[in-house]
């Protein structure tokens, strides 16, 4: 990931080619390796500004080697708190979805919830005291319940189970 710059990404320099003689003048936090002196110094010079912005948080302000140490912070707090079994859900609801940021991620949290997750991890209570770790390996659909739910919407009835 690289941090913004405005609010746009800011490319990093394309790699120089491997077993090229010459001096090498690498930046230590991209890596980004440049032939003189004089580019290093000018990109460095330009990622000491406090003008960059993090992609993950917004956080503005800060220095290009702050807001990729923030990025970098931000994507392994994510795969240690987001397990891989919710990435297809979540994807499937913001996928080409206009609606608001807020409602997006309300639908987000009724899906982790409230559903299972194939792949997702759990304990299985058997009898009062026993737990059994389990993983989900397939959902199966209500269909008929989903089916009578659609019909309701659809004639425009109540959808209170009272009529």
């Amino acid at each position: 990931m690289a941090p913004l710059l405005g609010r746009k990404p800011f490319p990093l320099a394309k790699p120089l080619p491997p077993g090229e003689p010459g001096e090498r003048f690498i930046i230590p936090h991209t890596q980004e390796a440049f032939r003189t002196r004089e580019e290093y110094e000018a990109r460095l010079e330009r990622y000491s500004e406090r003008i960059w912005t993090c992609k993950s948080t917004g956080s503005s302000q800060l220095t290009h080697k702050e807001a990729w140490e923030e990025e970098q912070e931000v994507a392994e707090l994510l795969k240690e708190e987001f397990p891989i079994w919710y990435e297809k859900p979540v994807l499937e609801i913001v996928h080409h979805n206009t609606v608001s940021l807020e409602k997006l991620v309300d639908a987000a949290w009724v899906e982790i919830m409230t559903k299972f997750a194939v792949g997702e991890e759990c304990d299985f209570e058997v009898g009062k005291e026993k737990m059994l770790p389990v993983k989900v390996v397939k959902i199966h659909p209500l269909e008929k319940v989903d089916e009578e739910a659609s019909e309701k919407k659809s004639e425009g009835a109540c959808d209170s189970p009272i009529q």
